[in-house]
C-alpha cells in the first residue's frame, strides 16, 4: 500500500518541476516506510525439544509458538524442532548461548552446570506433589533461580513440567531399598543424580536420554528413572518388565530464550513473548498432568507396576541424608534458605 501511495503522489506532482524536491522527499519516505514495516513482519525463530511431538515438552513448545504468532498477528514466527533433531537438552542450551538457536526447555538438571543453585529443584523427596511445587517455583524462590541466567546469554521465562520421577529396570520390581542394590540405572548427566543413585546402592550411568532405548535393549543398563509420559514417549515399556512407582524427585523443566533472540525484539514484542511464554505454561502443566495420569492406567498394562510404601520412600530418604546434606552445602546459602522456607509456606 506504501508502494501505491507514493506513485499517486508522484501522478500528482509529476507536471510541476517546482515539486520535485517535494516529490523526492515522499518517495525516500516510502521506501524507508516499506523497508521497515517488511523486516519487521519477518522475524522467525528457531525452538529445540529433546522428546517426541506427543511429549508435554514439545506440546508446550507448539502452544508456545502458536501463541507467539497469534498474538504478534504474524510477525514472529516460531519453529519447533522436535525429538532431539537439533542435539539434546546440554547442546541445545549451549545453541542458545551462541545465538544459533533461540528457545529450548531443558530440565533443571541440565541447568546446574550454569548454575548449580538449580540442584535446589531435584533434591529428592521434597515436594508434596504438583501444586506444592507451583507454589514454590512461580514465587520469589523459583523466579530467583531464573533471574540468575541473566549474566549466561540466556533468558529463563517459565517451569515446565516433567513431573515426579519413577523407576523401571528389566530384571525385578523395586519394593523396598535392598531392591535397588547393584542396579544399573541410567541417570541424567548430572552430579547429583548420580550420586542419588549410587546413594541408593545402585551403579549409576550417567547418559543422554536419546541413546537409553538401545542401552536398555542391549542390556547395557538395567533400567532408568523418568516420569511415566517419557516412559511413554520413549517406548520404554518395551524394554523394561517393571516400572516402581518411587517418586523419588520432582523434574522441572525451564522455558529459555536465547539473551540475543530477546535483545533483537523491540519492548512490545518481547512483553507478547513473555505472555505467550506464561500462557504456555499453563496449557503445559495441565497436559502434562493430565497425561500422566492417563499413562499410568497405561502402561499398567504393558508393565508390572507396583507403589512404593511410605515407608520404604522414608528409608530411602534417610539412606540419601549424606547425598541431600553433600548437594546442600554445595549450593548457596541464601538460596538455600529461600527455598526451604518456600518449601514449608506452601505445605
Amino acid at each position: 500500500m506504501l508502494t501505491r501511495h507514493a506513485l499517486s503522489i508522484k501522478a500528482l506532482f509529476h507536471k510541476s518541476p517546482s515539486n520535485k524536491a517535494l516529490l523526492k522527499t515522499v518517495s525516500t519516505l516510502g521506501l524507508m516506510l516499506t523497508f521497515a514495516t517488511t523486516a519487521h513482519a519477518e522475524i522467525t525463530a528457531r525452538m529445540g525439544t529433546s522428546l517426541p511431538d506427543a511429549h508435554p515438552q514439545t506440546l508446550g513448545a507448539k502452544k508456545f509458538a502458536q501463541l507467539v504468532e497469534e498474538r504478534s498477528g504474524g510477525e514472529i514466527t516460531v519453529k519447533v524442532f522436535s525429538n532431539g533433531i537439533l542435539g539434546n537438552d546440554v547442546n541445545m542450551t549451549s545453541m542458545l548461548q551462541s545465538g544459533t538457536l533461540d528457545f529450548t526447555v531443558p530440565s533443571t538438571a541440565t541447568l546446574s552446570s550454569l548454575n548449580p543453585d538449580f540442584n535446589i529443584v531435584s533434591l529428592p523427596f521434597q515436594f508434596d506433589d504438583s501444586a506444592h511445587a507451583d507454589a514454590v517455583l512461580d514465587g520469589e524462590a523459583g523466579r530467583a533461580l531464573l533471574a540468575s541466567l541473566d549474566d549466561k546469554q540466556l533468558v529463563a521465562l517459565e517451569y515446565w513440567e516433567n513431573g515426579f520421577r519413577h523407576m523401571t529396570n528389566s530384571r525385578r520390581p523395586i519394593e523396598t531399598l535392598e531392591d535397588i542394590e547393584g542396579l544399573k540405572i541410567r541417570t541424567m548427566q548430572n552430579a547429583l543424580y548420580i550420586d542419588l543413585f549410587n546413594g541408593l546402592g545402585a551403579n549409576a550411568v550417567p547418559m543422554s536420554v536419546n541413546e537409553l532405548f538401545t542401552a536398555m535393549e542391549t542390556r547395557t543398563v538395567d533400567g532408568q528413572e523418568n516420569p511415566y509420559t517419557v516412559i511413554d514417549a520413549k517406548r520404554f515399556f518395551e524394554v523394561q518388565k517393571y516400572l516402581s512407582r518411587t517418586a523419588h524427585a520432582y523434574d522441572a523443566l525451564v522455558l529459555v530464550a536465547s539473551a540475543g533472540f530477546m535483545e533483537s525484539l523491540d519492548e512490545a514484542q518481547r512483553q507478547l513473548v513473555r505472555e505467550a511464554a506464561r500462557e504456555a505454561t499453563l496449557y503445559q502443566r495441565e497436559q502434562s498432568r493430565a497425561l500422566n495420569e492417563e499413562l499410568l492406567s497405561a502402561l499398567e498394562k504393558k508393565m508390572a507396576v507396583n507403589v512404593v510404601a511410605d515407608s520404604e520412600r522414608q528409608r530411602m530418604r534417610e539412606a540419601l541424608a549424606p547425598v541431600i546434606q553433600q548437594h546442600t552445602q554445595a549450593l548457596d546459602a541464601d538460596v538455600v534458605t529461600q527455598f526451604q522456607t518456600a518449601l514449608a509456606d506452601a505445605r
